[in-house]
């Protein structure tokens, strides 16, 4: 069994399944799990992809928190869930969740953000931002920015307003990352799914990760490559992890449900450099 301390909570995963075991007085509403075969319309090459349709790809629990938080999450309209994305590859492109677009607030001046703490392994975070993801034509989807993030054990992204995002898995491992979400949030999967994925795929080679433009996309920013800074205004501090972070202090994610006056905060925590930024442990 993995201990799964950089959560904070009695978490363990078992280390061939990679299932998480809830440890004494968590509980979860949800889990659900994906097979490679339901990642058809996302990867770079599905060349045989009906071969390995069965094997895991990643699994999300939903909603894990302790009975006495309840209430607060509810009041807040937040849910904390944890992911599980697998090791390998898919004719060599490292495994990763689907990626998609939050969609806007009433107002709409913004779509709304999210936070992602990753509890075990290396993350790739890939930021597109496109402020017509809900077009009804998805071949007319224009993207203004793309950041790569690379994001390793025991730290935090905040999911900047505007950008569609998906996690790769780049160690060598499980990759392990909670989020806290606004549950109103609407989430958009399509505008991805058009593309066959977002902007850029991760393949891992002998030399190591190595990125490849999408192709498909008519055109493409040049990406940004970009790690991420400690954020104690907007409750990310290292060492104190999300759900304790939360606990403590449940004001300081108010930009969750509410981002306009928090859009270039979130963006300072995000430190660019001018290459890829691997983890230590890829």
């Amino acid at each position: 069994m993995i201990q799964l301390s950089k959560s904070g909570l009695p978490m363990q995963m078992d280390e061939e399944s990679g299932r998480i075991i809830l440890g004494e007085g968590l509980a979860m509403e949800g889990y659900a799990g994906k097979a490679a075969g339901k990642m058809a319309g996302l990867l770079a090459d599905e060349t045989d992809l009906e071969m390995v349709g069965e094997e895991p790809f990643y699994d999300v629990y939903r909603g894990i928190a302790y009975p006495e938080d309840r209430e607060l999450l509810k009041k807040h309209d937040y849910r904390y869930d944890i992911t599980v994305i697998m090791p390998g590859q898919i004719n060599g492109e490292c495994k990763k969740t689907s990626g998609h677009y939050h969609g806007w607030t009433p107002a709409r001046t913004n779509t709304y953000a999210e936070v992602y703490e990753v509890i075990k392994g290396t993350a790739l975070c890939i930021l597109q931002k496109s402020t017509n993801f809900d077009t009804n034509d998805p071949s007319g989807l224009v993207v203004d920015d793309v950041i790569l993030v690379t994001v390793p054990e025991g730290r935090t992204l905040l999911v900047p307003p505007n950008y569609g995002h998906c996690s790769v898995n780049i160690g060598e491992g499980p990759l392990v990352f909670s989020n806290l979400a606004y549950v109103p949030c609407p989430l958009h999967y399509d505008p991805v799914k058009y593309y066959h994925g977002m902007g850029w795929y991760a393949y891992r080679t002998p030399e190591g990760i190595s990125l490849k433009e999408n192709s498909r996309y008519p055109h493409l920013p040049l990406p940004r490559y970009a790690a991420v800074k400690e954020n104690p205004e907007l409750g990310v501090t290292w060492g104190c992890p999300l759900y304790e972070s939360f606990r403590k202090r449940p004001e300081a994610f108010a930009f969750l449900g509410d981002p306009d006056a928090y859009v270039q905060t979130i963006m300072d925590s995000l430190e660019f450099g001018g290459e890829f930024i691997r983890g230590e442990n890829v």
